[in-house]
């Protein structure tokens, strides 16, 4: 009977680890058969014992009645589980639903308790088993093959020695090429540093391949030759050869080692030359003793022997990494902290710097990771650490050669080419406005990106996979077209305002009129509302929203605001005429409104005038019923002279026409058009005579010719005595009536107090009369 219970716990056992990987598939269906293959002997032997209880009657009529007992016990459970629920549901309505979600809370709290306890047990569990393996190889219970040893490791060191020295060669002949591509690293811009980078990656990469086909050619030829092939240690000795080079390519390509130019993080020379050597010692230990000194002890002496290297090498290596670490966590920090402050975004500062004060965190939560994934899966560890670490570390350089390129192009702006920009001057400032927001924007989503794509390497989140199911192709799909709409957009935007500056620009034979200039600016700012308007438009239609109620509410609005807002409609439509009929451009001399000045600016609605104070006037088309321009084709100076009525007016016409001819041996004889217009007296006013004369000028020259000729008019008058008469006033005082009186009552006392006179007092008559 012991010997049939004996066997139905190993059928048992056998049915445990065959549902095992299954249940392992269900959570990781990436992983079933790295656990199928470790775990096959197990399953034969369940096979062999579950034969043997089938095959025996008793054995068989006990399994039977097991699994009858064992069905019976779930049903059982399954009918007090029914009970339970229903009772649950019950007290639900007494007690409500908080006591059954706590309840389900502390299940899960201790069911995850458990599973933490489990997995500490079957660590600890396993490196005891891999430790106890030395003790039997040191004890001699298990056998060490010396003769098989000494010859899988002068295969070995043959092997590795051809491949290192073809290795160092291409090295050699590498170093030729690279202070050529150094100096133009260090005179180029970041994108050329980048490219020279990777380039310089892709070149080690090839010294490294070169040495491996060496090795390769090697084995073949000295021990296996072309027929037999390469054997299974000569093969794991070239991979352990080639992941430690490409793990040195990408240290590289990180640190840059003696070559400052073109390193892209922020290390210095010293830093970099310590991190690189340091990691490179560890890649040497891990990879060579995990792919080259494991397998090499399970061929020439035992598994024992291999199970126990591989873990005193991983934890050798954890403990090396964590020290490293603890050394320098303090150097990191402040180094972040420094470069941190070279940053000048806010935000940037402060996520590199809490960056800084917890990256060991990270660091130490790797290495665990690592380890335990060596210890309780030994059989697919190599597998997993490789994929996840590779790809996490290709995925962290992408991201930062992407995000430091982005950066150097945001501080340092788009710059084009001295030719273009000549032709077109405002095309860099428009590049700089949007290209480097949208960098920004870019660098962003990178970052989330790059953090996301490192979830789903390790297991933490299935980004991948919802990218292409349903709904996340669905919104990457809607979104990603609804970036595309704003770019494509961008372009068509630049793409016109670049053409109308090309059609703003005077060349050779062609020259700009202020009509064109107006009307393309007024195009300018019509079209790039159009443009924002449906570019806004089509992207939230991409992204679901719909944009049908959007369009028949901005109808609605329009609508009411052509109601209540009849000028402002007013103003639009009055000006659409007046700049079809090309009445106004900006720097015409106008009178708009009762306003003088000069035109600055025009909108759809208003104009923008300065006149002569230097006053700005902003005048809606709706109040203007007259423009009176004085820019179009030619102008007038009308000259009115008045002079005095004893003037001989052929002489003063003559003096007039003198000045016209001083005035043309001037500069300005370029502004007039024809000899000066004599229109004679045209008036007779109250102290002068009026003589007008016109000059024909180009437009806008008016007034400057108009004050150079009433100069030369008073020279000549001067010369001439010809008088230029001004208003006088001569005032007359007029006397009151009794004044009057008064005055002649004074003349009449004074006469006859002289007639009332002695007589000698009158002169002595002198004979002569």
């Amino acid at each position: 009977m012991m010997r049939i219970l004996g066997n139905i716990l190993v059928v048992i056992l056998g049915l445990m680890v065959l549902g095992a990987p299954l249940a392992l598939a269900q959570d990781a269906p990436s992983q079933e058969a790295s656990e199928q293959a470790s775990q096959t002997s197990d399953v034969q032997k369940a096979n062999e014992a579950l034969i043997k209880v089938l095959n025996d009657p008793a054995s068989r009529e006990a399994l039977i009645k097991l699994l009858k007992d064992s069905t019976s016990e779930e049903g059982a459970g399954t009918d007090s589980n029914a009970q339970t629920g229903e009772g649950q549901a019950t007290g639900q309505t007494a007690s409500g639903d908080d006591e059954s979600t706590g309840r389900g809370f502390v299940i899960r709290v201790g069911e995850y308790t458990k599973a933490i306890a489990d997995e500490i047990g079957v660590v600890v569990d396993r490196s005891v088993h891999s430790l106890r393996g030395l003790l039997l190889i040191f004890s001699g219970e298990i056998p060490i093959k010396w003769d098989r040893a000494q010859d899988v490791l002068i295969q070995v060191v043959v092997v590795l020695g051809s491949a290192y020295l073809a290795f160092w060669a291409g090295q050699a002949v590498a170093r030729l090429i690279y202070p050529k591509l150094s100096v133009r690293a260090r005179y180029g811009g970041g994108l050329t540093r980048s490219f020279i980078l990777v380039l310089t990656s892709i070149i080690d990469g090839l010294t490294v391949a070169i040495g491996l086909g060496v090795g390769y050619l090697v084995a073949l030829l000295a021990y296996g030759g072309f027929q037999a092939g390469v054997s299974l240690q000569e093969s794991l000795a070239l991979n352990a050869f080639f992941i430690t080079g490409m793990a040195n390519v990408s240290l590289r390509f990180v640190f840059a080692p003696q070559r400052p130019e073109l390193r892209l993080l922020p290390f210095s020379n010293a830093s970099a030359d310590y991190w690189y050597v340091k990691l490179r010692y560890y890649m040497f230990w891990v990879n060579y003793g995990v792919f080259l000194a494991v397998p090499v002890a399970n061929i020439a002496v035992s598994f024992v022997l291999g199970n126990a290297l591989r873990f005193l090498i991983v934890l050798i290596g954890m403990l090396y990494l964590m020290v490293l670490i603890a050394r320098n966590r303090l150097n990191v920090r402040e180094g972040t902290r420094t470069y941190a402050q070279t940053l000048q975004s806010g935000l940037a500062q402060s996520a590199l710097t809490n960056l800084g004060n917890l990256w060991h965190v990270g660091a130490y939560g790797y290495i665990i990771a690592i380890f335990l994934v060596w210890v309780t899966r030994p059989f697919d560890a190599t597998t997993i650490i490789l994929r996840a670490t590779g790809l996490s570390i290709i995925t962290i350089m992408a991201g930062m050669a992407i995000s430091l390129v982005m950066t150097r192009a945001i501080k340092g702006g788009i710059r084009i080419p001295s030719e273009l920009r000549e032709k077109l001057p405002a095309l860099q400032s428009r590049l700089n406005a949007f290209v480097p927001r949208l960098l920004k924007l870019i660098r962003t989503i990178v970052f989330f990106g790059t953090i996301l794509l490192l979830f789903d390497i390790w297991g933490l989140l299935s980004v991948i996979d919802w990218v292409y199911s349903e709904t996340g192709a669905r919104l990457v799909s809607s979104y990603g077209a609804a970036f595309m709409v704003l770019i494509v957009a961008f372009v068509v935007w630049l793409a016109v305002m670049s053409w109308v500056d090309l059609r703003l620009q005077s060349r050779a034979g062609y020259i700009v009129t202020a009509r064109e200039r107006t009307l393309f600016q007024l195009f300018r700012n019509a079209f790039t509302v159009v443009i924002i308007v449906m570019a806004i438009l089509l992207s939230l239609s991409e992204i679901g929203v719909d944009i049908g109620p959007l369009i028949a509410g901005a109808g609605v609005v329009g609508l009411a605001i052509s109601f209540g807002a009849q000028t402002l409609v007013k103003d639009i439509i009055t000006g659409a005429f007046i700049q079809i009929e090309n009445a106004i451009n900006e720097g015409d001399v106008v009178t708009v409104a009762g306003i003088t000045g000069t035109v600055e600016g025009i909108t759809v609605r208003s104009v923008r005038m300065r006149d002569l104070d230097g006053t700005t006037h902003i005048i809606p088309f709706s109040s203007v019923d007259m423009v009176s321009n004085f820019m179009r084709g030619f102008s007038y100076h009308v000259a009115l002279i008045g002079v005095s009525y004893d003037t001989d007016i052929t002489y003063a016409k003559e003096a007039m026409a003198e000045a016209f001819r001083r005035l043309n041996e001037t500069d300005f004889k370029s502004s007039i058009f024809g000899d000066l217009e004599m229109h004679g007296v045209t008036n007779f006013g109250a102290s002068s005579i009026d003589i007008r004369a016109r000059i024909k000028t180009r437009p806008g020259d008016q007034w400057s010719v108009g004050r150079a000729y009433n100069e030369f008019v008073k020279q000549v008058f001067d010369e001439r005595d010809i008088e230029i008469p001004f208003p006088q006033v001569t005032y007359h005082a007029a006397t009151p009536p009794f004044a009057t009186d008064t005055a002649k009552a004074k003349e009449k006392v004074k006469t006859g107090s002289q007639k009332s006179k002695p007589v000698d007092d009158a002169p002595a008559d002198d004979g002569e009369h």
